[in-house]
C-alpha cells in the first residue's frame, strides 16, 4: 500500500509493528480490496471489510501484535469504464473515488492501520 494511512490511523509509517517474541503475532489481517470505480455501500462494507475490522479488534483486545491493511484496486475494465464515463483518465477516478473510500471508511470507524492503493510503483513492480 502507498504511504497513506487513514480509519483507525494506527501508528504506519511512524513505529512499524514488529514481532514480539513470546506474544501471539498475527502477521497480517486484510481483506479483499474494492474497486475505486465507485462509492463504497453498505453491501462492500458489510461483505468486504467489516469482517476483517471486527477480527482485528478481537486481535487487539487479546493483545495480539496484528497489522490490519487494506486499500482500493486501482486496475482493471471497471476503472477505465468509469474514468470514461466521468471524462477523465483512470488515475483521476482512482484518486477520486480512494479519497471517498477512506471518508466512508472512516465514518464507520474501520480500523485500517494502512489503507494504500494498488498503483503505487512498489506494487506495480511486485
Amino acid at each position: 500500500m502507498d504511504d497513506q494511512s487513514d480509519g483507525g490511523e494506527g501508528n504506519a509509517g511512524k513505529n512499524p509493528k514488529l514481532p514480539v517474541p513470546g506474544k501471539r503475532n498475527i502477521l497480517l489481517i486484510t481483506s479483499a480490496l474494492p474497486y475505486v470505480n465507485n462509492i463504497p455501500r453498505l453491501g462492500t462494507i458489510s461483505g468486504c471489510v467489516l469482517s476483517a475490522d471486527v477480527y482485528d479488534r478481537y486481535c487487539r483486545l487479546r493483545r495480539y501484535i496484528v497489522i490490519y491493511i487494506c486499500g482500493t484496486d486501482e486496475y482493471g475494465t471497471a476503472t477505465e469504464t468509469k474514468a470514461k464515463d466521468e471524462n477523465c483518465t483512470p488515475q483521476q477516478i482512482c484518486d477520486k473515488y480512494h479519497e471517498i473510500h477512506k471518508q466512508v471508511y472512516q465514518w464507520f470507524d474501520i480500523s485500517f492501520d494502512k489503507f494504500g492503493t494498488t498503483s503505487t510503483p512498489q506494487h506495480t513492480e511486485i
